[in-house]
């Protein structure tokens, strides 16, 4: 049910008295109208049990028949004319006689005594009560009070779950066999200071918070059957009318009429509003949720896609790394054998120089060709260049296992300046001097730092981020306004108040504006050119420091005078 289908109905509600010549005749199509539109999900699929209009009346207008039945249940030969009864004006229902009222047993006309007999009945003094009313309004009307609460009196009668409920009786003939949920009511008082209520006995369980959609249709109900209040109430009064002057007197065209009227619209607009205008701010709420749960969606959706990536980067690292190891293991373990044989053999060589002076004339041509002398010591350097090479290869495998860090996703105790040098060692093909560009400096100035509790791969993507970023800075060309001509990156680290780890990552580059440094850390904003950034970088960094550290990732910088990114992290972990 939406604020749309309320709406629909009250309009179609107000509408069924328009051609209609008694009470009776509006509150029977408005009985079928509920029952027959009152669907679950298809409309053979009705949501109604039973549903029934109550009015109360004095026993001066009944008629014959239903004055017979309220005297009846009083046992007594004689009844005050203004006694009020609660009488049934129409009912639909599975049942074939729950669709006449003729046919209906104890509900026909009901005396309302005294307050007494009110509360003698759970279910009507329920109703009364949360109609706003009270059993003494109801039993004996102040004509004082009447216009003041005949405005402002409606509300609805719920009863969400029926079963065991001591406001619903008839639970072993009724409630149970035909498997009542809930029930629901709508009604309020009219200027005649009669009550109207309209209760439906439903196979479906009403929500608590749909029942503000079902305030206005009392109000609807209320504008149709308004013209009929001390009226034409039953079919037979309209009968009994001989002339279209009768009909008009009945119709009650007058200024207490249209004053209630009135009134009742004023009301029903009243409703209307609050209705719309809390469904416009549960709409407005959804939207700010829906934008919310989309946004998270997306940085989730980010942060996958940037750790899939690093994870595929990490493993193709490792593996590579793997690779080179053995081969380069392989080198290492016998460039030491080469290096002892080959020695071996040129003291061999030496001593045989020493002890023979007559060497054979192919002998001296041969020494002569192969330059032995510059042979015998450049063989040392070329021997020493592979044990550096190999050492060197070694440490860029043991860099890129300390980047990638596959086995150490967890939360673990690491060296941050591990994980820089790792970083730097990757990135030093690009810090070396190439085409346009000069060998960019690296100023270390690292502090006493213990080891710190973090997630290794994820700080070390942060690091490859803004080293990376600060290269390309420095690659665009030094500011115009600083006076440093080499293209530098410093790195501080330092503990503070003991409980933090300081990173600083500065560049002398061209700078930023303050516009594009506050934009820096939103996903997909990039100045590079397309097909260079992603935009990604930075703001994954900054999930990752904010985050997954509970830390800070703060950026300075101005225009000509370089960037200087602070990573800040707690040096235990409190995740």
């Amino acid at each position: 049910m939406t604020l749309r289908d309320m709406s629909e109905c009250g309009l179609a509600l107000r509408r069924l008295g328009d051609n209609a010549l008694s009470m009776e005749e509006v509150s029977n199509n408005i009985i079928q109208y509920l029952y027959n539109n009152f669907v679950d999900s298809s409309p053979n699929d009705k949501s109604c049990v039973l549903i029934r209009f109550f009015k109360t009346h004095s026993y001066r207008d009944l008629t014959p028949d239903l004055q017979k039945h309220a005297k009846e249940i009083l046992s007594t030969p004689t009844v005050s004319n203004n006694l009020k009864c609660l009488t049934m004006l129409a009912t639909a229902g599975e049942l074939p006689e729950w669709n006449s009222r003729h046919q209906s047993v104890g509900h026909k006309a009901i005396p309302l005594a005294n307050e007494d007999a009110i509360a003698r009945m759970p279910m009507l003094s329920q109703l009364v009560q949360q109609l706003g009313l009270n059993p003494g309004i109801v039993v004996q009307p102040d004509p004082n009070l009447l216009t003041d609460l005949e405005q402002r009196m409606y509300n609805v009668f719920y009863v969400p779950n029926a079963l065991d409920s001591p406001y619903i009786p008839a639970q072993e003939s009724f409630v149970i066999p035909f498997n009542v949920k809930s029930v629901l009511g709508f009604g309020g008082l009219l200027p005649s200071g009669n009550i109207y209520s309209i209760l439906m006995f439903l196979r479906i369980f009403i929500p608590p918070m749909v029942l503000n959609l079902f305030r206005p249709l009392a109000l609807n109900i209320k504008t149709a059957i308004l013209p009929f209040d001390d009226g034409c109430v039953f079919q037979e009064d309209f009968q009994r009318l001989s002339n279209m002057e009768a009909v008009e007197n009945y119709q009650n065209q007058s200024f207490n009429y249209l004053n209630s009227k009135i009134a009742t619209l004023n009301q029903l607009l009243d409703v209307s509003e609050q209705s719309t205008i809390t469904q416009s701010d549960k709409l407005e709420k959804a939207i700010s949720n829906l934008h919310e749960t989309l946004e998270h969606l997306q940085k989730t959706q980010i942060q996958l896609i940037q750790s899939e990536k690093m994870s595929s980067l990490g493993q193709m690292i490792a593996g590579i790394a793997h690779e080179i190891n053995n081969p380069v293991n392989f080198i290492a373990g016998n460039v030491n054998y080469a290096e002892e044989y080959i020695h071996s053999l040129l003291d061999l060589l030496k001593l045989y120089q020493e002890k023979f002076y007559n060497v054979p004339l192919e002998i001296k041509q041969k020494i002569e060709e192969i330059e032995l002398e510059f042979l015998t010591s450049d063989l040392n350097k070329i021997m020493k260049s592979m044990r550096i090479g190999t050492e060197r290869i070694r440490d860029i495998v043991v860099s890129l296992r300390n980047f990638s860090r596959l086995d150490e996703a967890e939360i673990k105790e690491v060296d941050i300046h591990s994980g820089i040098d790792s970083t730097l060692m990757i990135l030093e093909h690009r810090l070396k001097p190439r085409g346009n560009y000069q060998k960019i400096e690296i100023i270390k100035n690292y502090g006493d730092l213990p080891p710190i509790e973090c997630y290794p791969g994820q700080i070390n993507q942060v690091f490859m981020n803004i080293l990376g970023n600060a290269i390309d800075a420095l690659e665009l060309g030094v500011g115009e306004e600083s006076p440093v001509q080499t293209p530098q990156i410093a790195i501080y680290t330092e503990i503070v108040k003991e409980e933090w780890v300081v990173i600083k990552i500065v560049d002398n580059g061209v700078g930023m504006t303050q516009e594009v440094s506050s934009k820096l850390f939103d996903p997909f904003f990039t100045t590079k050119p397309v097909g260079k950034g992603t935009g990604l970088g930075l703001f994954i960094s900054y999930q990752i420091v904010i985050e997954k550290h509970s830390g800070k990732l703060v950026c300075n910088s101005q225009i000509g005078k370089g960037t200087e990114f602070m990573i800040k992290i707690p040096m235990k972990n409190p995740g």
